[in-house]
């Protein structure tokens, strides 16, 4: 395969479940949705500015970025995950790396261990694009900076992701961002949600335990499995199971018992009621809590 096009139809086509699944279950569309495909020519200007800054280098058509550079610069290179490098470390960059960064003889193409692709090289029958190092494309971790900037600029409140994109994943992100800018403060806060489970056991499609939200929403309603994670600490793995799909339903079922209680209410003729419209402690407490709350959350 060497048509870019039969890459965008296959990424499209996920692109549209994912997006059907997301409606079917009631979260709103984004404000604005990015494909890295539209933006590799600021991916491209984004490495040449990198490499310019002194943090990245060019080695057999791909560039990498140092992470030696960077730290001697006064940087400080996994700001998220600041463990010491081990071999967990070495085995979390082999993964997000794997074997792209060994040359056809298998020698490393990078100067130090835990240097990351910011473009690679393209091997036959992957998406290729021109540069200036060759036909290649962006690396993992590259997509997410350039993409974010064009929206948000040099500095984002608040970015999320999966506990498992802590590292090495957001701390590359954070690295090259904050090279690129000259700065050291690309994000604010970081969100880190945990996987979920299935009756105990981490989600794979290797255990066979693997289900999709559409087969989920044959047997629920979205109603019920949103709150079934509304329920669960979002920071901690996720279990999806009877125990905790009925537990979504119980509450389910005491919020309808309760907004229909009001509905009644609201439908009784207060006016030829013997109740009085007056004001009481007991509301005007409410009201001043309501009133405290609102103030804290908007300041």
């Amino acid at each position: 395969v060497n048509d870019n096009k039969v890459f965008m139809q296959f990424a499209r086509r996920f692109e549209d479940e994912f997006m059907r699944d997301m409606e079917d279950l009631g979260v709103r569309p984004p404000t604005a949705m990015t494909r890295i495909s539209e933006y590799v020519p600021e991916v491209i200007d984004f490495v040449e500015r990198i490499i310019a800054n002194g943090f990245a280098y060019a080695s057999n058509g791909s560039v990498y970025f140092d992470t030696v550079a960077y730290k001697a610069s006064g940087h400080n290179y996994r700001k998220l995950s600041p463990a010491s490098e081990s071999d967990n470390m070495a085995a979390a960059m082999a993964e997000s790396e794997g074997a792209l960064s060994r040359g056809t003889d298998g020698t490393s193409e990078k100067k130090h261990e835990y240097d990351f692709a910011l473009w690679k090289k393209s091997k036959p029958g992957e998406p290729v694009w021109e540069s200036p190092w060759g036909q290649g494309r962006p690396g993992w971790h590259i997509e997410c900076s350039v993409m974010a900037s064009d929206l948000l600029g040099a500095n984002m409140d608040v970015h999320a992701g999966g506990v498992d994109l802590q590292f090495p994943h957001h701390d590359n992100e954070l690295a090259q961002s904050e090279a690129y800018y000259g700065h050291h403060q690309w994000v604010n806060y970081f969100f880190h949600a945990g996987h979920l489970h299935i009756k105990g056991l981490k989600m794979s499609k290797s255990l066979k335990n693997f289900i999709t939200i559409r087969q989920a929403l044959q047997e629920h309603s979205a109603r019920q499995l949103r709150l079934m994670f509304l329920m669960q600490p979002w920071d901690r793995p996720m279990n999806f199971s009877d125990q905790t799909v009925g537990a979504a339903k119980a509450k389910e079922a005491l919020f309808k018992n309760f907004f229909g209680t009001v509905k009644a209410l609201m439908r009784s003729d207060w006016i030829k009621e013997e109740v009085g419209w007056r004001t009481k402690e007991d509301d005007r407490a409410l009201c001043d809590q309501i009133a405290d709350c609102q103030s804290k959350v908007h300041y």
